[in-house]
């Protein structure tokens, strides 16, 4: 009996493919990063919508109110928070169950990495359709601004889409950063981390005092746009993503 061996596949598409299911580890519960942020969004936008109308009925018509009142809503970030919660989350949940399945680390992070990538292009894109709605309408009928707050009320829907896409980045991948901490050295290290930020801050805001420079910062703010100030959150979103994974590197699941 002669035997018949089977193509294998290349290297580089074995390698794309074990990253790939990596990511797919992230997925298989699609409730938590899929379906619930999207619900509790439409939620929070419904609560505020309702908010405006109490308002203006109570002021005798909209046309009573300051024509921006309801441009400065903030409840539409909540999600980026969320998205950094599930980031730590679901690195916890998964790397110990990824090096079972004998996935390497770098594949691990390449595929949790392309997931985050791929959540933040989702819910950008979302986020900036439902702007594109609510430019369409006048702000839902009452000059609101929810998915294109005041600081983007002049960027075209482009510039909202890639705000929107930076903001989702750095949050997913300070979260990631965050977890590899916790993964590599429990909850001592993550307190130790917390504790060294906080400490950085009450630093930062010393040296602020000390050298009168709270002007100086308020006016690069003002005079920076908000795209480029989202345009330098990208290079902040890859330190933090290399962080993470040079932590990741050494790290040992836990027991």
């Amino acid at each position: 009996m002669t035997a018949v061996s089977l193509p294998q596949a290349p290297a580089g598409v074995a390698g794309f493919n074990r990253i790939f299911h990596a990511a797919r580890l992230h997925a298989a519960n699609p409730w938590g990063t899929l379906v619930l942020p999207w619900l509790i969004y439409a939620g929070v936008f419904g609560l505020t919508y309702v908010i405006w109308l109490l308002i203006a009925n109570a002021a005798g018509g909209r046309e009573n109110i300051d024509p921006a009142a309801f441009t400065y809503a903030g409840g539409g970030f909540w999600v980026l928070i969320y998205m950094m919660v599930v980031a730590v989350q679901a690195m916890n949940l998964t790397f110990r169950f990824a090096l079972g399945l004998s996935l390497s680390r770098r594949e691990y992070y390449l595929g949790t990495a392309g997931y985050f990538l791929a959540l933040s292009v989702l819910y950008g894109t979302g986020i900036t359709l439902a702007a594109v709605i609510e430019r369409a309408t006048d702000g839902w009928g009452m000059n609101g601004a929810f998915f294109a707050p005041f600081f983007m009320t002049d960027d075209s829907l482009l510039q909202v889409w890639f705000v929107w896409i930076t903001l989702f980045l750095f949050f997913f991948f300070a979260g990631a950063a965050v977890a590899a901490v916790y993964v590599r050295w429990g909850s001592n290290g993550l307190i130790s981390f917390f504790a060294i930020v906080a400490l950085l801050l009450v630093g930062a805001a010393w040296l602020t005092i000390q050298f009168d420079a709270g002007a100086q910062i308020a006016e690069f703010f003002v005079r920076t746009s908000t795209v480029q100030i989202a345009a330098y959150s990208v290079v902040v979103s890859a330190a933090c993503a290399v962080v993470g994974f040079l932590l990741l590197r050494r790290a040992t699941p836990k027991a």
